[in-house]
């Protein structure tokens, strides 16, 4: 990778590179599996906190040795900064560097980790939350209180989580504007304390939270910000998960739940998120399946801007493959006019102009030669129109050079009009996308009508 820089991190020495926007789009971060994110803005600099997913791609189980820190002064290229590992606390044990979440007070840093208890009290054994300090938000960070601040003896076990109970996991730090710090964290069950001033010591007993109204189940991943004197939580939400949120007059609630923010994603059981704001913009970071490989155990960091309406409801968002920079296409049929409209599953139809997603397309080359696009159903990031067995389809990027290859293809002139564009495979000069009966095909054109089918014009929604 580009720009190698050396720092140093706990005592480690760490390479350091930049993450280029030459490969626009999502996921923000294409060079590992990035799961479980949190954001701290700090000096005009957006640090990203993330989980380092290392599962085989035949993985049943999550694999998280480490967190990485990216930094980003404008959302679009992103510095891998180093990464701090989970055997800094060696009071836990595994490869458990699990949701964690980094924030700023008084000059000072605190990282509130995830990991798996090496406690031989039986009653604490289990994941816990840990807390590091450090000067600095990258560099020099270091268990905080030499154990965990939450143990399993603390807080309510499920039952079928009795060998290893999950409850204490995904904290979350909030500080309001009176400089009342809350903790909150939780899987199945939502938890939440005060915290002293000095951020490592609990200063309430710990509530279990109730979420008013809604319908389904708290699962995990609690996120608070604070937008027009409302307090938002977000979190994730039965299982497959979906992003929702809910509203209330104060960091302690009584909560009232507002609705979905994100669907369950492709691939994905766990969704997990941060809200920030950066230049007076809003967004979502979350993770995704997208990369090739991708999956459960396998994540991608992405964003999406995240919009309120009037009335300060938080609006839904579609996971995309332009993400925040957005540069979506849609591609008219020059023998019809109509668009290009991907219907789910491996179908690309013609139809009449609409206002959505269904009709837009991320045109971004797999093998980033001249001239040469693959193309992504915008609202299906990491899925490409694709050559499979002599067939056009839409699928998942599986990481193979043959995938590469059968997704990637060669933009020309217009076969029937110079000003518009014609597609072939990059390796087979001979087949082009074709419009045949309102569906999308590949075949070789040869009539005028044919070539005419064969010519699309690629243009702003």
């Amino acid at each position: 990778m580009p720009n190698k820089l050396v720092t140093m991190l706990g005592g480690f020495v760490l390479a350091a590179s930049v993450v280029g926007s030459a490969v626009a789009g999502t996921p923000i971060i294409k060079e590992r599996f990035t799961a479980d994110p949190a954001t701290l803005v700090h000096d005009g600099v957006v640090y990203l906190y993330v989980g380092h997913d290392e599962a085989k791609e035949d993985g049943d189980f999550f694999v998280l040795r480490e967190w990485s820190i990216y930094s980003s002064d404008n959302l679009k290229d992103w510095t891998l900064e180093g990464a701090f590992p989970r055997t800094e606390f060696d009071w836990a044990k595994g490869d458990t560097a699990w949701a964690a979440q980094a924030t700023e007070r008084d000059g000072k840093f605190y990282w509130y980790v995830t990991v798996l208890n090496d406690a031989s009290d039986p009653e604490k054994q289990g994941f816990a939350i840990g807390v590091a300090v450090s000067d600095d938000p990258v560099n020099g960070w270091k268990d905080a209180i030499g154990g965990p601040l939450i143990t399993a003896d603390m807080t309510e076990s499920p039952e079928f989580m009795e060998d290893e109970p999950w409850d204490n996991i995904d904290p979350t730090v909030f500080i309001d504007d009176d400089g009342q710090a809350y903790l909150y964290w939780g899987n199945t069950h939502l938890y939440y304390a005060r915290l002293k001033d000095n951020m490592t010591e609990l200063d309430s007993e710990i509530h279990k939270v109730d979420i008013n109204n809604m319908p389904g189940t708290f699962t995990e991943a609690p996120w608070l910000h604070k937008y027009q004197d409302k307090y938002y939580l977000t979190f994730a939400m039965n299982y497959p998960e979906e992003l929702a949120y809910a509203v209330s007059d104060s960091p302690e609630g009584p909560w009232e739940y507002q609705g979905l923010i994100m669907d369950v994603l492709p691939d994905s059981g766990t969704s997990h998120q941060a809200v920030l704001e950066f230049e007076q913009q809003w967004y979502l970071v979350y993770h995704t399946a997208a990369l090739p490989t991708g999956g459960n155990y396998r994540r991608s960091v992405s964003i999406e801007h995240l919009e309120y309406s009037e009335d300060g409801s938080i609006q839904k968002i579609t996971p995309t493959a332009s993400g925040i920079h957005y540069n979506a296409k849609q591609l008219q049929a020059f023998s019809n006019k109509e668009f290009l409209t991907y219907q789910g599953g491996g179908n690309v139809v013609a139809a009449g102009e609409k206002e959505n997603y269904s009709q837009q397309w991320h045109l971004q080359s797999l093998r980033g030669e001249k001239n040469t696009v693959s193309f992504q159903p915008e609202a299906s990031p990491g899925f490409y129109l694709v050559s499979a067995n002599g067939k056009l389809t839409v699928s998942k990027h599986d990481g193979s050079d043959s995938f590469i290859t059968n997704a990637t293809f060669k933009q020309v002139k217009g076969l029937a009009n110079s000003e518009w564009s014609s597609y072939h495979l990059v390796d087979k000069p001979e087949v082009y996308l074709v419009l045949d009966e309102g569906s999308l095909k590949l075949s070789k054109p040869l009539s005028n009508a044919e070539k005419e089918a064969a010519t699309f014009r690629p243009s702003a929604p």
